[in-house]
C-alpha cells in the first residue's frame, strides 16, 4: 500500500511538471520575431510587418558590427498612409555597441523594424519581437 501511494504522489509531480513547460512553451511561441541586417547595399533595411496578437512590450534590439560608421534601430508601427510613426529607437551606436528599447503595442497593430547606417559601408543589424 505504501508504494502505490509513492507511484501516485511521482506521477502526480510528473504530470505537473509536464504541465509547467507546455504552459511555458506556448508563452514563448507566442512571440514574433523578424531581422534585418545592413549588408553594404544601402544606408537602411526593414524587417518584415509583425502584427502584434496582444497588449504588451515588444522590443527591437539593434547591433553595430561595422568599423567607423554609426547604425540606429528603429521600431515603426505600419499605418495605411505615410508617415509610418516611430513607436522606439535606441541611441546612434559606435562600432561593437547594442542596445534593446522597449514599447507598447496594441492588440491587432503591424510593427516593423529599420535599421539605419550612417554610411553605405555601415554594417548592423536590427531584431524585433512583438508578442
Amino acid at each position: 500500500m505504501l508504494i502505490s501511494k509513492k507511484r501516485k504522489s511521482r506521477s502526480k509531480f510528473v504530470a505537473m511538471c509536464l504541465a509547467m513547460v507546455m504552459i511555458a512553451t506556448v508563452s514563448v511561441v507566442s512571440a514574433a520575431q523578424s531581422t534585418a541586417n545592413l549588408d553594404g547595399s544601402g544606408t537602411s533595411k526593414s524587417t518584415s510587418i509583425l502584427t502584434a496578437t496582444k497588449a504588451g512590450t515588444g522590443n527591437i534590439y539593434a547591433t553595430n558590427n561595422g568599423a567607423n560608421t554609426t547604425t540606429r534601430g528603429y521600431a515603426k508601427k505600419s499605418i495605411n498612409w505615410l508617415p509610418d510613426s516611430t513607436v522606439a529607437s535606441t541611441n546612434w551606436l559606435n562600432p561593437g555597441q547594442s542596445q534593446t528599447a522597449t514599447f507598447t503595442q496594441s492588440i491587432g497593430q503591424e510593427y516593423y523594424g529599420q535599421i539605419v547606417g550612417q554610411t553605405s559601408s555601415s554594417r548592423g543589424g536590427v531584431r524585433l519581437t512583438v508578442n
